[in-house]
């Protein structure tokens, strides 16, 4: 199973690190081999917390906790290495229930979607040169004027050296907001 799941990501993924250095210089880390070596140590499912990816490629993962339902564990990976996991610690612990309702479970989230949102948010901005500071996948409520309630969004963070914004996304790549200073 672990390696039917595996290889269902190499395949989702591979475009996206084939096109990695296409896309106006932003760094994509190679999502390939992070998580096929993820699933190869938590096995599935692999349920998501927290992703995010900064400008530098280095990629933040907070999951479920297989073994212990009730905590979350902090992965990394960066240039090949992959690190943790790392206990999180939360203010306020959230429930298993809690917990359960905020993942999004991995094999939902289509990755080969992220260069054309990351060139969606330079054009809404009107930054074409704007570089990536983070891109970041959690669920939750959008920032806009209607609130998309505990939905999984992905948000874009992007900046040049006299402004910045941020574009917030579906799952599935549909515009949800857009905030430009």
């Amino acid at each position: 199973m672990g390696r039917l799941v595996a290889s269902l990501f190499g395949v989702m993924v591979a475009a996206m690190s084939a096109s990695a250095a296409d896309d106006a210089g932003h760094r994509w880390p190679d999502l390939t081999d992070f998580l096929s070596r993820l699933i190869a140590e938590v096995g599935p499912p692999v349920k998501v917390y927290r992703l995010e990816i900064d400008r530098d490629g280095e990629v933040e993962l907070w999951i479920q906790a297989r073994a212990r339902p009730d905590q979350v564990d902090r992965y990394t990976y960066d240039e090949g290495t992959l690190g943790g996991p790392t206990p999180v610690k939360f203010r306020e612990y959230p429930s298993v229930e809690a917990l359960d309702q905020h993942v999004i479970e991995l094999t939902t989230i289509d990755f080969t979607r992220l260069p054309a949102m990351l060139a969606s948010a330079r054009a809404r901005l009107g930054l074409a040169d704007a570089s990536v500071v983070t891109i970041r996948l959690e669920r939750g409520d959008s920032s806009g004027a209607l609130t998309w309630s505990g939905i999984p969004i992905w948000t874009f963070t992007l900046e040049t050296p006299r402004h910045g914004g941020r574009v917030e996304f579906n799952l599935a790549g549909g515009m949800l907001d857009v905030d430009k200073d």
